[in-house]
């Protein structure tokens, strides 16, 4: 079955013009061009409202229009149509170089136009509209998908954390005047259960948060300041499992970076608190390599396969050692925050055994 003719739309008021195009198809034995001349925009408007055109060819200059008006109103009325401009002077050329920027497919220069440049200028602006009319609608989809996304971290933020806070409060309140010890523990399980999801969710916020950042604002900070602070507020976790944290950074090293930059070294430091035995150490060093600084978090816990080291800093991905498992979202957020500055993060082998975390980011 034949191929229906393109149906265009020919807005020309100069009816010699009109006429030449139509010869000139017809002496080239061209059928897939099926013409529908108007020579004012009012015409042409009314033939757009029928619905039966594919695309629009068109003059900027008209009796009831003038220049770049006449595009904008034909695409104001035939959004999702493809519009293609005729021009015959230099100042009409730079109307429709201002009209490409607008929206408009092409255009043409009249007098230099043969009926085979005429058929492939329309036919590729058929097929580039309607990949981005493609693309407009898979934005728009895209849009609707964020907003759901901020949706769901509010009723995660609000209406989640609101009730576990009360049941954190009931739990503990339970727990401090219960006198069975098998009902202390229940209840103790019950808190870490609470503080896991509760950790989840800050997890998911703060990602979801980074997903939508292209940059952070930096100041200069100091990075030693930074990690002096970390390695004391993990001295309690660390005295829990007998774990010693040391912090290798004699002098001040400063460097242009976010407050965030703190969840990097929080992350890695209670990780490698989690994840070592008991009565083991985490060392933590900062380093200056030229124009680059190096921050390592060093355990002697167990280790990680080296086919496992590239996933860990994957959403959702996570390796589980010594039977504990994480919540799959923190050494992406570690990551995350690492490129937003620039730099890379990557794991070692400590050659003592177990891991060493590195982030190199700029001055």
């Amino acid at each position: 079955m034949p191929e229906k003719p393109l149906q265009v739309l020919l807005v020309e008021d100069n009816p010699g013009d009109a006429r030449f195009l139509q010869e000139m198809l017809t002496e080239a034995d061209i059928h897939d061009l099926s013409l529908h001349w108007v020579d004012e925009l009012k015409k042409a408007l009314a033939c757009l409202h029928t619905g039966n055109i594919d695309v629009v060819l068109s003059d900027l200059n008209l009796p009831d229009s003038h220049m770049l008006d006449t595009f904008l109103e034909l695409q104001k009325n035939a959004p999702s149509l493809p519009i293609v401009i005729m021009t015959g002077s230099f100042e009409e050329e730079q109307w429709a170089a201002e009209a490409l920027r607008q929206g408009a497919q092409d255009y043409l220069i009249k007098g230099k136009i043969d009926a085979h440049m005429l058929l492939r200028t329309l036919r590729y602006a058929i097929e580039r509209k309607r990949h981005q009319e493609v693309l407009k609608q898979y934005s728009t989809k895209l849009e609707g998908a964020n907003h759901l996304k901020d949706l769901f971290m509010d009723i995660m933020r609000h209406d989640l954390m609101n009730p576990l806070a009360v049941i954190k409060q009931a739990a503990q309140l339970l727990k401090d005047t219960s006198k069975k010890e098998e009902d202390k523990q229940s209840l103790l399980a019950i808190d870490q259960s609470i503080n896991k999801i509760t950790e989840m969710i800050m997890g998911a916020q703060v990602y979801a948060k980074l997903e939508d950042v292209q940059k952070l604002t930096r100041k200069k900070i100091s990075l030693t300041e930074i990690l002096r602070n970390v390695v004391h507020n993990f001295q309690v976790q660390a005295k829990e499992k007998k774990i010693t944290v040391e912090l290798r950074a004699v002098e001040d090293i400063f460097c242009m970076a976010h407050s965030m930059i703190e969840n990097v070294f929080s992350n890695l430091v209670s990780n490698a608190i989690k994840y070592s035995p008991e009565s083991k150490k985490v060392e933590v060093g900062l380093t200056e390599e030229g124009p680059l600084l190096k921050i390592y978090v060093k355990d002697w816990g167990c280790g990680i396969p080296k086919d496992v080291k590239p996933k860990l800093f994957t959403r959702f991905q996570r390796a589980d050692r010594l039977g504990i498992k994480g919540t799959g979202l923190g050494l992406a957020i570690v990551k995350r925050l690492v490129e937003l500055h620039q730099g890379k993060v990557w794991i070692e082998d400590n050659p003592e055994g177990g891991s060493v975390f590195c982030v190199e980011i700029p001055r």
